[in-house]
């Protein structure tokens, strides 16, 4: 019996683990994968190992709910396949489901008969992924594989995704078209979905390094013909994988019907390492078109902007061109991109750069741009290089490390901007608006001569409208792979992402169990400052955990410092907060969660009026140093922008969880999503305003209950049984 407790105590309860988001059992998890709701069950499959807590041996794990939040996991659909040796002879990776109601593919068996006689055909189930073969093979129905190949296969099951049999035509698209044959080990992640109007099934699938998507039809989903194909677009450097193809109303009218093009990229986020951006448009049946004020061209500046510096010059040192150097870059000057660094600088307009990359090796010490009054809404810039964030906590101390441009006014930071631990150049904005008329000059911070400690600046501009690089689906750094359930009317589509990062997911600071899945997220469309945006939203269904309240607040004004909120156990790890304010004298205002009683620790959330953001700070969020590689992409502040009037009311939706917080802003445009790993002594909560006050300040603390309540009383019953036999 107190074998069978600790159990039921231990069960779902590890350091970390997720209360209220999806996690399997044990091992490594990633990308949600077949997501498919049927006869009232909403099917996930994922990628899963079933020999450890890192990826490798991929399968698809599986879990049901009847409502998005309480799971049953379920034997594995697909499993890795072995030789008598022990060698993997073809692992599953991610893909798609559907359930064939009208039988299109023949895989229909009959279940029994009507009132009548009438045969009745199941309706099958059919899994389409992507098969990847490590060992040279010749299949038993003739096909040959090559080593390492990657293609898309199929699976039907006739019991709801309890068993499965894999068809023996596989793999159903061996290769991509004849014109990238040499990219056959690159070619995965269907999505597959019934396309009503031409009455045939369409698949998305990645050419992952080329950034390209490509567009089959099938009637049978046997046989694939080759549509069109889309990208690369946007942001496009690192692999596109996991593409989603699906319909949405705009502002709720059903008859304004947008498509959308939903897909990961990796690396190439917003921030460092996996990223997810999305392309609204039109598709026919067999096109795919992004609306042309959905996408950019890297290669142009926003219109009407004014060159600050270009870097050109390459004969040139910077104190020719009136900017100060120190250190290393003392009498040096921009550097021919095509040169430095064997050339792996990517992405660069002309032919120069600025860089701290010098002779071979990282240089460290500063260049300085002349002081410039501010004249227009935004400075825009091409960076890349390693991933050194400034932090104001050590900037100037012998723990700086940090490698980033930053723009100074009145000898403040007032804006910084790391690499991406990339060498792609890529766009950042930054919103200077407040500070028109004031001057302020950019300085390259480079104190690191560590790995990859380096930095790429090119085509420093002034615009009025900042230069986007593509529409990111979440600001944060741990939503990836997300995919959409079919099955649903097209008011009610639903998202899952995988809540981790490729940069350090392998590491994270978590066991028996590893990476979780985001809040399931109803998505929209709606118009928000005459563009189309998408909108995404917890599932209500989230709201059947809510416990009582736990705090609710209104300040007429909130004065300037922070106040704690006593949130007691388990509920300070596990909570739903709402947000409500408006400007004051203040220029920050929000939450501390997870905090210690010194501030030393804690997750910092809330909303930048003067830089027009909302903001999660997890610089000091517990454990941040568990990546033991140079650069560390784990520490940060992520920045969402959503510019606001100065009587505008801000609206903060927060879910923390025991490692994970995901924030939603404004109508749902802004979504934040981002690991954390607090300290055992960290559980506080507070309200912080930042140099001056908040108005009309409301809050409100929701405790979360466990959704695996059901599943640790159901371990534990099964537990006594098989004690008492």
């Amino acid at each position: 019996m107190s074998s069978a407790k600790s159990m039921f105590q231990s069960y779902y309860n590890e350091k970390y683990r997720p209360q209220f988001h999806f996690t399997a059992e044990k091992n490594w998890l990633n990308d949600p994968n077949g997501l498919v709701y049927h006869d009232g069950i909403y099917h996930m499959f994922y990628q899963y190992n079933p020999k450890g807590s890192t990826w490798g041996y991929m399968s698809w794990g599986h879990a049901t709910s009847t409502d998005l939040v309480h799971w049953k996991h379920l034997p594995m659909a697909l499993e890795c396949e072995l030789d008598s040796d022990g060698n993997v002879l073809e692992m599953f990776f991610s893909g798609s489901a559907v359930v064939d109601v009208n039988n299109t593919s023949g895989l229909a068996i009959p279940i029994g008969k009507d009132e009548k006689g009438a045969v009745i055909l199941s309706k099958p189930m059919v899994a389409i992924y992507t098969s990847v073969y490590p060992i040279a093979r010749t299949m038993s129905n003739s096909q040959i594989i090559r080593e390492g190949q990657q293609a898309q296969s199929i699976a039907f099951s006739h019991d709801n995704g309890l068993t499965w049999t894999k068809y023996e035509g596989n793999p159903v698209i061996p290769s991509p078209p004849v014109e990238y044959a040499d990219q056959y080990n690159q070619f995965r992640d269907p999505f597959v979905f019934w396309h009503t109007p031409s009455s045939r099934w369409i698949l998305v699938a990645s050419l992952a390094i080329k950034q390209i998507l490509l567009i089959y039809s099938s009637d049978n989903l046997k046989n694939w013909t080759m549509e069109s194909q889309f990208g690369p677009c946007n942001a496009r450097f690192g692999e596109w994988e996991c593409p989603s193809l699906f319909p949405l109303y705009v502002d709720d009218d059903t008859a304004a019907e947008k498509w959308v093009m939903l897909l990961g990229i990796n690396p190439g986020g917003v921030i460092v390492g996996s990223g997810t951006q999305s392309f609204i448009g039109s598709f026919d049946g067999k096109t795919f078109v992004a609306d042309q004020s959905d996408t950019y061209d890297p290669t142009k500046v926003p219109f009407g902007s004014t060159v600050f510096q270009d870097f050109e010059s390459t004969s040139s040192t910077y104190e020719d061109l009136g900017w100060t150097a120190t250190g290393d870059f003392s009498g040096t000057g921009p550097r021919k991109a095509s040169t430095v660094n064997a050339g792996s600088a990517k992405g660069y307009l002309g032919n120069g750069v600025l860089t701290t990359h010098i002779d071979g090796h990282s240089g460290t010490g500063t260049i300085a741009s002349p002081k410039f009054t501010i004249s227009a809404n935004y400075i825009n810039f091409l960076v890349a290089g390693g991933y050194y964030p400034y932090n104001p906590d050590t900037a100037g101390t012998p723990e700086d490390n940090q490698v980033s441009i930053n723009l100074v006014i009145d000898g403040k930071v007032m804006h910084s901007q790391t690499g991406t631990n990339a060498d792609n150049l890529v766009w950042r904005s930054w919103n200077v608006a407040p500070w028109i008329g004031q001057d302020a000059h950019l300085i390259v911070i480079d104190v690191n001569a560590g790995p990859f400690a380096y930095l790429y600046i090119d085509e420093i501009v002034f615009s009025n409208s900042p230069k986007d690089e593509a529409n990111w689906n979440d600001f944060g750094p741990d939503y990836y792979a997300a995919a959409t359930y079919n099955g649903l009317p097209t008011s009610e589509r639903v998202a899952i992402g995988w809540m981790n990062n490729w940069a350090y997911a392998n590491k994270i600071p978590t066991s028996t169990w590893r990476s979780a899945m985001s809040i399931p997220r109803k998505l929209s469309l709606k118009t928000i400052n005459n563009k189309v945006r998408i909108v995404q939203q917890p599932v209500l269904s989230v709201s059947k955990l809510y416990s009582s309240t736990l705090y609710t607040h209104e300040f007429l004004v909130f004065k300037n410092g922070d106040i704690k909120v006593d949130v007691p156990g388990p509920y300070n790890a596990r909570m739903k907060l709402a947000l409500e304010f408006t400007r004051g004298t203040g220029t920050k205002f929000g939450v501390i969660l997870c905090s210690d009683t010194t501030n030393t620790h804690g997750t910092v959330i809330g909303y930048d009026f003067l830089r027009q953001n909302v903001f999660v700070n997890r610089l000091k969020s517990g454990n941040i140093s568990f990546v033991d590689s140079e650069p560390n992409p784990f520490p940060g502040c992520f920045v969402a922008p959503m510019p606001t009037q100065r009587t505008d009311v801000i609206r903060l939706s927060i879910f923390l969880d025991w490692s994970s917080v995901e924030v939603f802003a404004g109508h749902g445009e802004i979504a934040i999503t981002s690991q954390i790993f607090p300290l055992n002594d960290s559980a506080e909560v507070k309200l912080f305003s930042e140099d001056g006050s908040t108005k009309s300040v409301s809050m409100s603390i929701t405790g979360i209950d466990s959704a695996w309540k059901e599943i640790k009383a159901q371990s534990l019953r099964e537990t006594l049984d098989q004690n008492q036999k």
